[in-house]
């Protein structure tokens, strides 16, 4: 599967336009400010129904506008299908070969993807919440049985906090007992996760440091499943008081290990450029194995994110993906740094 057309209206600073896509690689250059990033958000969308750079569809819409409207073509072994989906600051709605859906979550899956963007490094310096995120849309992409115990586990914990809140204890079983049944199949997933990204990780992560690193990914639950549900009753007394879940699933965490030594504390930035990179490659070698198909790659500001000879190793990698696009202000240098030792079908797409 790979994106062959999109059609833009009223999306961030595009008022109307038209853009045709390569199967392999697609540069998308031009100046700063003038859509470039837009444009990669914009095939974000398409393929997974969220934007990597806001919560809020109604900063997608462009400015004095109601609405947006995105229209694409999507290729697979060459029978064509169309998807359409729009937002008027209210309503969101798809259509999707015949079928018509008030929400962008039916995109997820559609055509999976990865993005790597230049924030990317507070995967190792930020929030837990960013890395769970990072977890859940992973595995989301793949796994249409994760995202149903995902939003069973939340729907459960939003009822089990207000009756904490309400200090109504009597009728707190029924949604801890619906916690724990879905908090051991998201367990088991991550678990999963762990252990089949480790190898493309660590070949990745030496591919890009030239032999000299090797990166693990470590997971960090806030619970043991198999005693979960006792712990929420033996954590009642305290979490009536607070009126809140203190563990689970959505208090998970991962970390980044660069030769047995956590990123976050003593990686330098060069090095955290080099992990997120590698993370990048490899959760997107995961995701193929799981769809048994290419998935698609976004290089937001290629210059940005590695140094020179880091950026000719990146190069390297891009040979074995699918659908490529990256977005650059400087086309000579990205182009010269793609083609150099070998051969990578590029198309450039000037913004």
């Amino acid at each position: 599967m790979f994106l062959k057309s999109l059609y833009l209206r009223n999306f961030r600073n595009y008022r109307e336009a038209q853009f045709a896509f390569e199967p392999k690689c697609n540069i998308l250059y031009g100046d700063n400010a003038q859509g470039k990033t837009n444009l990669l958000e914009a095939i974000y969308l398409i393929a997974t129904g969220r934007s990597f750079r806001t919560l809020h569809h109604t900063e997608l819409i462009r400015h004095g506008e109601s609405f947006f409207y995105l229209e694409a073509t999507l290729n697979k072994e060459g029978l064509e299908q169309t998807v359409k989906l729009s937002f008027d600051g209210h309503a969101h709605r798809v259509q999707t070969e015949g079928s018509t859906y008030d929400s962008f979550h039916h995109l997820l899956g559609l055509l999976p993807s990865v993005i790597y963007t230049p924030s990317d490094t507070d995967l190792i310096t930020g929030s837990p919440a960013l890395r769970r995120r990072f977890f859940n849309f992973h595995l989301a992409q793949s796994d249409p049985l994760y995202v149903h115990h995902l939003s069973r586990y939340w729907r459960a914990m939003k009822q089990r906090n207000c009756l904490l809140r309400e200090k109504r204890e009597k009728d707190l079983e029924c949604w801890e007992i619906e916690m724990a049944q879905s908090a051991a199949y998201l367990h088991q997933a991550r678990t999963k996760m762990i252990e089949e990204i480790e190898e493309p990780l660590v070949r990745a992560s030496r591919k890009l440091s030239g032999e000299r690193e090797t990166l693990e990914l470590r997971y960090l639950p806030s619970y043991q499943p198999e005693s979960y549900l006792s712990q929420l009753k033996k954590n009642r007394p305290r979490e009536l008081y607070l009126g809140l879940t203190s563990h689970g699933p959505h208090r998970d965490d991962l970390s980044l290990y660069i030769d047995d030594q956590p990123a976050r504390l003593f990686a330098s930035e060069g090095q955290k450029k080099c992990a997120v990179a590698a993370l990048r490659l490899a959760e997107w070698e995961r995701l193929c194995q799981r769809i048994e198909g290419n998935a698609v790659m976004g290089i937001d500001d290629f210059g940005l994110h590695l140094d020179h000879s880091r950026q000719e190793l990146l190069s390297v990698a891009l040979e074995n993906l699918g659908q490529v696009f990256i977005t650059t202000p400087h086309l000579p240098s990205t182009w010269k740094a793609l083609e150099k030792g070998h051969q990578i079908p590029i198309s450039a797409v000037n913004i």
